[in-house]
């Protein structure tokens, strides 16, 4: 009896133990399965399964906007990391819309590609234009870059063309009033963001390092999607005096290690501030699916 008495304390503190590690373990692998559950749901949500599913949430959201906010849009996006394109259209057939302001990337390109083929620098007086003209969106100082250091509005096509734009053309009295696709405002884009025989890398940073500087006023559109975002926007009253607007954004969003490039098009918004919430609700959407 004596022994038993020595060596119950000795068996009570091993099954309480092993009691106590058979707890552990289904604890732990309870947290694991919800830090692998909550890690996949974070996983799904900012990576789509595939492009279907995606695409699908942009038609949805789309069709929804233009219930409430009724024009002609088409918006492209471009998944770097994926090397994917998703698009979106509230029409049935692709067609083109008028650049606006956003032709004044272009413009940039153009500028700096000439001065790198004829080994010159910019004079202060392009750098000063070049700055109003995509900070401010200046038109003075871009028409005064095509007619003085381009030599004219039809230098615009030179561009279009090197680029493979086709459906794009330059409007010779008003560079505005140029006309475009979504495809071929991402094909510009992918020459100003990646690798390019076209621009230095300098250059491409020049231009970029503007896109990132916009006045506060004109912070709509793409700049919607992060706070990582080098972008330009378009707004234009539709010829005829029908009150509407031409609202364009395109440009490049970021976090972190993920970007996409995007380009939004529409005409027939009732106004500035409908149409550019229609981009940025799409833009938003994006960002959540891929950033």
């Amino acid at each position: 009896m004596n022994k038993f008495f020595k060596i119950f304390p000795v068996l009570l503190a091993v099954i309480l133990l092993v009691a106590f590690g058979f707890w552990h373990d289904n604890a732990t692998g309870e947290n694991e399965e919800k830090t692998t559950a909550s890690t996949s749901q974070e996983t799904f949500k900012k990576s789509p399964k595939n492009k279907k599913t995606f695409e699908k949430q942009l038609q949805k959201k789309g069709d929804q906007l233009a219930e409430e906010c009724p024009n002609s849009l088409e918006y492209r996006v471009y998944d770097i990391d994926a090397q994917q394109t998703y698009q979106y259209s509230n029409e049935e057939e692709e067609r083109q819309y008028e650049t606006a302001s956003i032709v004044k990337v272009a413009v940039a390109m153009l500028l700096l590609h000439q001065k790198e083929q004829a080994q010159e620098e910019l004079s202060e007086a392009e750098e000063e234009r070049m700055s109003s003209m995509i900070l401010s969106s200046d038109n003075e100082a871009t028409s005064a870059l095509l007619n003085e250091s381009l030599g004219g509005f039809e230098s615009l096509q030179t561009i279009f063309d090197e680029f493979g734009m086709e459906n794009t053309t330059v409007n010779l009295a008003n560079w505005g009033n140029t006309t475009t696709t979504t495809e071929d405002q991402m094909k510009l884009l992918k020459e100003l963001y990646f690798p390019s025989e076209y621009l230095s890398e300098e250059s491409q940073d020049y231009i970029i390092h503007l896109m990132t500087q916009i006045d506060d006023d004109q912070s709509w559109g793409v700049y919607a999607g992060s706070e990582d975002v080098s972008f330009k926007n378009g707004w234009l009253t539709t010829d005829g005096g029908s009150g509407e607007w031409v609202i364009t954004s395109i440009g490049k969003v970021s976090d972190g290690d993920h970007a996409y490039l995007a380009v939004a098009l529409s005409d027939g918004n009732p106004s500035v501030e409908e149409g550019s919430h229609v981009i940025e609700e799409l833009v938003k959407l994006t960002s959540d699916y891929l950033l």
